[in-house]
C-alpha cells in the first residue's frame, strides 16, 4: 500500500505532539506499548519526558498503512532514548508504539 500523503515536516510533528501531550486525550498508547516499556526498564515518565524534549528525528517510514515517526532525545535520567510514533488524522493524535533506552547510555548534548 503507497501513502495517500506525505509525511509530516519536522515542525508540523512537533506541532502535532506538543498539542497532542497538552490535550487529554490525544496521546495515546499502542496495545502493546506498557510490555514494551517493562521489556526495556523504561516508564511512562520517560517516554513523555522524551515526546516533550525530543532533539533529533532519526527515521520517518511508511509502515502498516501508516506514517511512523523515530524521535530521539534525553530521559528524565539524561540517557538517550528512542520513541517511534504514530500520528492519526480526523481526529488528530499522537500513539506511541514503542520506546527503548540505547544501550550506549549516551547523555545529552
Amino acid at each position: 500500500m503507497l501513502p495517500s500523503v506525505p509525511p509530516l515536516t519536522e515542525p508540523d510533528l512537533r506541532r502535532v505532539i506538543d498539542r497532542a501531550l497538552a490535550h487529554e486525550g490525544r496521546f495515546v498508547y499502542g496495545a502493546r506499548i506498557f510490555e514494551k516499556l517493562a521489556t526495556h526498564g523504561v516508564s511512562m515518565v520517560d517516554l513523555v519526558h522524551v515526546c516533550r524534549h525530543w532533539e533529533v528525528l532519526r527515521s520517518t517510514r511508511f509502515d502498516y498503512g501508516e506514517w511512523r515517526y523515530r524521535i530521539e532525545g534525553p530521559n528524565t535520567d539524561g540517557k538517550w532514548m528512542a520513541v517511534v510514533l504514530s500520528i492519526q488524522p480526523a481526529p488528530e493524535r499522537a500513539v506511541a508504539i514503542t520506546a527503548f533506552q540505547f544501550a550506549r547510555g549516551r547523555k545529552t548534548r
